[in-house]
Protein backbone atom coordinates (compact mmCIF):
# COMPACT_ATOMS: atom_id res chain seq x y z
CA UNK A 1 0.00 0.00 0.00
CA UNK A 2 1.52 3.34 -1.02
CA UNK A 3 1.58 6.03 1.67
CA UNK A 4 -0.45 9.18 1.25
CA UNK A 5 1.23 12.54 0.97
CA UNK A 6 -0.33 15.93 1.53
CA UNK A 7 0.29 18.69 -0.97
CA UNK A 8 -0.60 22.19 0.20
CA UNK A 9 0.95 25.58 -0.50
CA UNK A 10 3.52 26.59 2.13
CA UNK A 11 1.92 28.33 5.13
CA UNK A 12 4.00 31.45 4.49
CA UNK A 13 2.42 31.85 1.04
CA UNK A 14 -1.06 31.20 2.46
CA UNK A 15 -0.47 33.86 5.14
CA UNK A 16 0.63 36.36 2.49
CA UNK A 17 -2.33 35.61 0.21
CA UNK A 18 -5.07 35.52 2.86
CA UNK A 19 -5.65 39.31 3.13
CA UNK A 20 -6.18 39.53 -0.64
CA UNK A 21 -8.43 36.44 -0.63
CA UNK A 22 -10.53 37.88 2.22
CA UNK A 23 -10.94 41.16 0.36
CA UNK A 24 -11.77 39.41 -2.93
CA UNK A 25 -14.35 37.12 -1.28
CA UNK A 26 -16.25 40.17 0.04
CA UNK A 27 -15.93 42.29 -3.11
CA UNK A 28 -18.05 42.44 -6.29
CA UNK A 29 -15.35 40.20 -7.83
CA UNK A 30 -16.11 37.36 -5.38
CA UNK A 31 -17.00 35.04 -8.30
CA UNK A 32 -13.27 34.41 -8.79
CA UNK A 33 -13.12 32.42 -5.52
CA UNK A 34 -16.74 31.30 -4.90
CA UNK A 35 -16.37 27.73 -6.14
CA UNK A 36 -13.28 26.98 -4.07
CA UNK A 37 -13.22 29.20 -0.98
CA UNK A 38 -15.36 30.59 1.80
CA UNK A 39 -14.31 32.87 4.63
CA UNK A 40 -15.09 31.71 8.17
CA UNK A 41 -15.57 34.48 10.74
CA UNK A 42 -14.78 32.87 14.08
CA UNK A 43 -14.53 34.44 17.52
CA UNK A 44 -11.96 32.96 19.89
CA UNK A 45 -13.65 31.41 22.93
CA UNK A 46 -10.93 32.50 25.36
CA UNK A 47 -9.71 35.73 23.80
CA UNK A 48 -12.89 37.06 22.17
CA UNK A 49 -10.68 37.99 19.22
CA UNK A 50 -12.24 37.71 15.75
CA UNK A 51 -10.58 35.63 13.03
CA UNK A 52 -11.43 35.80 9.32
CA UNK A 53 -10.14 32.57 7.83
CA UNK A 54 -10.30 31.72 4.12
CA UNK A 55 -10.77 27.95 3.73
CA UNK A 56 -11.34 25.51 0.91
CA UNK A 57 -14.70 23.75 0.98
CA UNK A 58 -16.98 21.45 -0.96
CA UNK A 59 -20.77 21.57 -1.01
CA UNK A 60 -22.13 18.15 -0.05
CA UNK A 61 -25.92 17.95 -0.05
CA UNK A 62 -26.32 21.62 0.93
CA UNK A 63 -23.71 21.45 3.68
CA UNK A 64 -20.23 22.94 3.37
CA UNK A 65 -17.45 20.53 4.30
CA UNK A 66 -14.06 21.94 5.36
CA UNK A 67 -10.98 19.88 6.25
CA UNK A 68 -8.38 21.50 8.50
CA UNK A 69 -5.43 20.72 10.71
CA UNK A 70 -5.31 24.18 12.29
CA UNK A 71 -5.80 24.84 16.00
CA UNK A 72 -8.40 27.57 15.47
CA UNK A 73 -10.89 24.75 14.97
CA UNK A 74 -11.07 24.38 18.78
CA UNK A 75 -13.27 27.49 18.80
CA UNK A 76 -16.04 25.44 17.15
CA UNK A 77 -16.00 22.44 19.53
CA UNK A 78 -19.44 21.49 20.80
CA UNK A 79 -21.08 23.21 17.83
CA UNK A 80 -20.96 26.92 17.11
CA UNK A 81 -22.84 29.44 15.05
CA UNK A 82 -20.38 31.28 12.86
CA UNK A 83 -20.58 33.82 10.08
CA UNK A 84 -19.46 32.66 6.66
CA UNK A 85 -18.77 34.82 3.63
CA UNK A 86 -20.02 32.96 0.56
CA UNK A 87 -20.82 34.46 -2.84
CA UNK A 88 -19.95 37.91 -1.55
CA UNK A 89 -22.44 37.80 1.32
CA UNK A 90 -21.98 37.14 4.98
CA UNK A 91 -24.36 34.49 6.33
CA UNK A 92 -24.89 32.77 9.67
CA UNK A 93 -24.24 29.02 9.65
CA UNK A 94 -24.04 26.30 12.26
CA UNK A 95 -20.66 24.58 12.46
CA UNK A 96 -20.06 21.07 13.77
CA UNK A 97 -16.47 19.98 14.36
CA UNK A 98 -15.55 16.31 13.96
CA UNK A 99 -12.12 15.27 15.25
CA UNK A 100 -12.75 11.50 15.40
CA UNK A 101 -10.36 10.03 12.77
CA UNK A 102 -12.70 7.23 11.62
CA UNK A 103 -15.64 9.61 11.26
CA UNK A 104 -13.46 12.16 9.45
CA UNK A 105 -12.43 9.41 7.00
CA UNK A 106 -16.09 8.51 6.38
CA UNK A 107 -16.82 12.15 5.51
CA UNK A 108 -13.80 12.32 3.19
CA UNK A 109 -14.90 9.10 1.49
CA UNK A 110 -18.43 10.51 1.11
CA UNK A 111 -16.94 13.50 -0.69
CA UNK A 112 -14.94 11.18 -2.99
CA UNK A 113 -17.98 8.96 -3.67
CA UNK A 114 -20.38 11.79 -4.46
CA UNK A 115 -18.15 14.47 -5.95
CA UNK A 116 -15.22 12.41 -7.23
CA UNK A 117 -11.61 11.83 -6.23
CA UNK A 118 -10.48 15.24 -7.54
CA UNK A 119 -12.85 17.03 -5.14
CA UNK A 120 -11.55 14.88 -2.28
CA UNK A 121 -7.97 15.67 -3.23
CA UNK A 122 -8.71 19.41 -3.54
CA UNK A 123 -10.40 19.40 -0.13
CA UNK A 124 -7.75 17.41 1.74
CA UNK A 125 -4.53 17.79 -0.27
CA UNK A 126 -4.08 14.02 0.09
CA UNK A 127 -2.59 12.01 -2.78
CA UNK A 128 -1.27 8.52 -3.38
CA UNK A 129 2.03 8.36 -5.28
CA UNK A 130 0.47 6.21 -8.01
CA UNK A 131 -2.74 8.25 -8.32
CA UNK A 132 -5.03 5.47 -7.12
CA UNK A 133 -7.92 6.08 -4.76
CA UNK A 134 -6.76 5.63 -1.15
CA UNK A 135 -8.22 2.91 1.05
CA UNK A 136 -10.03 3.58 4.33
CA UNK A 137 -6.94 2.46 6.28
CA UNK A 138 -4.66 4.75 4.27
CA UNK A 139 -6.99 7.68 4.83
CA UNK A 140 -7.26 6.94 8.54
CA UNK A 141 -3.48 6.81 8.86
CA UNK A 142 -3.18 10.15 7.03
CA UNK A 143 -5.96 11.78 9.08
CA UNK A 144 -4.13 10.78 12.25
CA UNK A 145 -0.67 11.73 10.94
CA UNK A 146 -1.78 15.18 9.72
CA UNK A 147 -4.24 15.72 12.62
CA UNK A 148 -7.13 16.42 10.24
CA UNK A 149 -10.65 17.29 11.29
CA UNK A 150 -13.79 18.20 9.41
CA UNK A 151 -16.13 21.11 9.89
CA UNK A 152 -19.65 20.70 8.58
CA UNK A 153 -21.44 24.00 8.06
CA UNK A 154 -25.22 24.06 7.72
CA UNK A 155 -27.59 26.99 7.34
CA UNK A 156 -28.48 28.33 10.77
CA UNK A 157 -32.10 28.63 11.87
CA UNK A 158 -33.85 31.63 10.36
CA UNK A 159 -37.18 32.93 11.69
CA UNK A 160 -40.02 32.62 9.13
CA UNK A 161 -40.49 36.37 8.77
CA UNK A 162 -36.83 37.17 8.02
CA UNK A 163 -35.71 38.47 4.65
CA UNK A 164 -34.05 35.95 2.33
CA UNK A 165 -30.96 38.15 1.95
CA UNK A 166 -30.50 38.73 5.68
CA UNK A 167 -27.47 37.29 7.47
CA UNK A 168 -28.28 33.75 8.48
CA UNK A 169 -30.64 33.17 5.55
CA UNK A 170 -30.35 29.74 3.96
CA UNK A 171 -27.72 29.39 1.26
CA UNK A 172 -29.23 29.13 -2.19
CA UNK A 173 -26.97 27.70 -4.87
Amino acid sequence: MPDLTRHLPPQRIIDLANPAVRALAQSPLHGAVDKALIVLHIVGRKTGRGYDIPVGYVDLDGHFIVVTQHRWRANTRGGADVDVTFRGRRRRMHCVLDEDPRSVVRTIQQVADRLGPKAMQRLTGLKTPDGTEPSFDQLEEAVRAFDLATLTLSPAFVPRDSRSDAPGAPIRS
